[in-house]
């Protein structure tokens, strides 16, 4: 049995792909990346290929946009089933995953299916530049100093929630923020916040979007919720 490498591949710019990331793609003899159901593409492929000096075979596996527990497990047990074949061959596989493999990712659910059917499977996990890390970046934007608190959170239905986690934490990385986009914008000016909060969607890639709120205001819609990020500090 070979090996299965779970690849962080950062969060879009193709130079963000860290050297042992792009050595264990270069090694890899296959390659398998996620996809929405929803989407025509793959994200974490098309970064890949920008980076990658020769054709590689890269298998898109499919997940869909559920909550259905069942229906998720059986989804990634049969993808890990058919990464395990690959293995058993002799292959060396490698999974894509945008960001980090074990922050709010897909690659999480597969590696305990893939557990569950290999006890003995060899696993690497690779990690990846993440998304906060970039937008920060973008504006030098101090994530956290001496004693500060940070809190890394998505948002749910409940703005209440997250009014309490930004009232209890000094920096708030927000995340998985999608079509909330609007409500979160809304909380964090009803608590005067938006002057110390920055905003980043698609950094790196094609249609990227910035924002400092110190210095302009925040005009966004729902639609660029997807794959963005708000970090509030408020110290």
């Amino acid at each position: 049995m070979s090996k299965f490498y779970g690849v962080g591949v950062g969060p879009g710019d193709p130079e963000l792909i860290t050297l042992k990331a792009l050595k264990v793609l270069k090694k890899a003899d296959l390659i398998f990346s996620p996809k929405a159901k929803m989407k025509e593409d793959s994200l974490a492929r098309e970064i890949v290929e920008k980076v990658l000096d020769e054709k590689k075979d890269i298998i898109e596996i499919e997940f869909p946009m559920t909550k259905n527990v069942e229906e998720l497990k059986e989804r990634y047990l049969n993808s890990a089933r058919i990464i395990l074949q690959k293995v058993k061959e002799g292959k060396d596989v490698a999974y894509l995953t945008i960001g980090d493999p074990l922050l709010y990712s897909t690659y999480i659910y597969l590696i305990d299916a893939l557990k569950e059917l290999s006890p003995e499977l060899k696993i690497e996990t690779i990690p990846g530049i993440p998304a906060y890390s970039a937008v920060a970046a973008r504006f030098d934007y101090s994530l956290a100093e001496k004693d500060e608190r940070i809190c890394i959170c998505p948002v749910s239905s409940d703005m209440e929630d997250l009014r309490e986690i930004i009232t209890k934490n000094d920096t708030i990385v927000i995340m998985k923020v999608a079509k909330m986009l609007p409500q979160v914008i809304n909380l964090l000016s009803e608590m005067n916040l938006l002057s110390y909060s920055i905003f980043g969607s698609h950094v790196g890639m094609e249609g990227e979007r910035l924002i400092n709120g110190a210095k302009e205001p925040f005009m966004v819609s729902e639609k660029e919720g997807y794959l963005s990020t708000i970090i509030v500090r408020k110290r």
